[in-house]
């Protein structure tokens, strides 16, 4: 064994005569390492000889064996150049940190390696960060490809619909006629159009309806508002919520939300089969349909992977709380916000993430009772990672949604992927900001008097982002090993 040390402490020395001045002290660490830890392995295996042997973890419960040995050259060249990579961020944010009000966090990690680390534990309100956990839950209950169905029921005679045309919603958070989007600060990404489904029925020849069209959300509870919502944020923010939905429960030309957005779906409806000529003799109303009727038509939303964008790049408070009642559904047969919430619980501990003071209260972040820490706003991020539907779904920095406006300067516009969420005294950010051979995950949340003036969040982002842009591309790995 001694002769095998000295052939390459002799290797060595050869090496670090012609190497560079950073190549050579990174290699001295690295052959130090080579050289210790086979002495010290030969000593502790003498010494433990005689003692029990205690079983190991299997591959199963470790991931499997490592790519590298875990005392390789090259996986010591790796941590050196991560370290190197990282050292100029941290410093950057150390500035960062110094400025931050004393109801904030700040974490932000690369490969596991913590750049920064401000109350990171502390419970916190999140305001619209709120919808990363749901996001999280939806993946986990629902799975990407998960749809909606809006669906007609009804008894037809030819080309007569005998008696009422219901109208059965299926919890499609993003229901919609084609004028709608338009009118919107952040217009819809993914619609389902109800115009589609008014025109399958004419092209089919129904020419009328005896009844009424009704609407029946029977799907989900009758919980319009979460209970502490105050009057700013009912009807305005979101809801009156419901399983049947259409154009966020408002009917364009109206002033007011119907108190149920049943009604006002069923009345949407009225109106676009009358546009296609179609005769419809009662009043819009709801209801639940009976068993014994059969299904005249249908209409699918997208894949929850593409409704995520609304959620999360266009902040969409009422797909955000009807997710959670179809979380609820799904994963408990309770169609309600506290079954939801709880799911989102569970998933979140089931992930290894601990939950232990967050308080959820609502699933959009409007309630200003939620709490969350920035640790596990970051374990979710780096949970699922920057190309999953989670990732791909926030927003990018300078371009779309509600960061379309902010962080428009290098190194964050066209780079940052982050969710956004504002309160009275509230700021928050989470998200990834990518480099060459990697991200940076990160959440900063900010609390208290002010904070969500943009001169005084704004500072502190762009800042953020200047200290991420020290992320360097060198030393690459290749970069300090020995040359052969």
């Amino acid at each position: 064994m001694f002769e095998k040390v000295q052939r390459r402490l002799r290797r060595f020395d050869q090496h670090v005569l012609s190497a560079d001045t950073q190549r050579a002290a990174v290699s001295i660490i690295v052959a130090a390492v080579v050289v210790f830890v086979p002495l010290y392995s030969a000593w502790q295996v003498a010494s433990t000889a005689a003692s029990v042997a205690t079983p190991a973890p299997t591959t199963d419960a470790i991931g499997g064996m490592p790519k590298e040995p875990l005392f390789s050259i090259r996986r010591i060249a790796q941590t050196a150049a991560l370290e190197a990579r990282v050292a100029n961020v941290r410093t950057r944010l150390a500035g960062v940190a110094a400025q931050l009000p004393a109801q904030s966090c700040l974490l932000a990690r690369a490969d596991t390696r913590v750049l920064a680390a401000v109350r990171s534990e502390q419970p916190l309100v999140p305001a619209s960060n709120m919808k990363v956990f749901v996001a999280a839950a939806a993946l986990d209950v629902l799975g990407a490809e998960y749809r909606f169905e809006t669906r007609l029921v009804g008894n037809r005679i030819g080309t007569v619909i005998s008696g009422n045309l219901w109208l059965v919603g299926g919890g499609d958070p993003l229901l919609s006629t084609r004028g709608y989007p338009a009118t919107q600060q952040y217009p819809s990404l993914s619609p389902t159009f109800l115009d589609s489904l008014a025109d399958e029925v004419a092209a089919s020849g129904v020419t009328t309806v005896t009844g009424s069209v009704v609407g029946d959300e029977s799907r989900y509870d009758d919980e319009r508002y979460v209970p502490t919502w105050g009057d700013g944020i009912r009807a305005i923010e979101a809801g009156p919520l419901g399983a049947l939905m259409v154009n966020d429960g408002i009917i364009l030309g109206q002033p007011l939300k119907p108190a149920n957005p049943a009604v006002g779906a069923a009345t949407v409806f009225t109106q676009l089969l009358r546009e296609r000529g179609i005769t419809v003799v009662g009043a819009p109303r709801t209801g639940s349909a009976p068993n014994d009727v059969e299904q005249l038509a249908s209409l699918t939303s997208a894949p929850l992977a593409q409704l995520l964008i609304d959620l999360l790049t266009n902040s969409d408070n009422n797909v955000a709380e009807l997710l959670l009642k179809e979380i609820g559904l799904i994963r408990s047969q309770t169609p309600t916000r506290v079954a939801g919430l709880q799911a989102v619980a569970q998933i979140l501990e089931a992930r290894g993430i601990t939950t232990t003071g967050m308080v959820f209260a609502d699933g959009s972040g409007l309630d200003e009772s939620n709490r969350v820490t920035c640790t596990a706003l970051v374990a979710v991020l780096e949970s699922f990672g920057f190309e999953s539907p989670l990732g791909q779904g926030l927003a990018v920095a300078g371009t779309t949604g509600t960061l379309r406006t902010v962080l428009t300067s290098p190194p964050a516009s066209g780079n940052v992927r982050a969710k956004t969420g504002t309160l009275r005294n509230v700021k928050s950010l989470s998200g990834f900001f990518p480099v060459q051979d990697g991200v940076l995950a990160f959440a900063l949340v900010l609390n208290g008097g002010g904070v969500s003036n943009q001169s005084a969040y704004r500072p502190l982002w762009d800042a953020t982002m200047k200290a991420f842009g020290g992320y360097s591309a060198t030393p690459r790995t290749e970069d300090l090993l020995p040359r052969r």
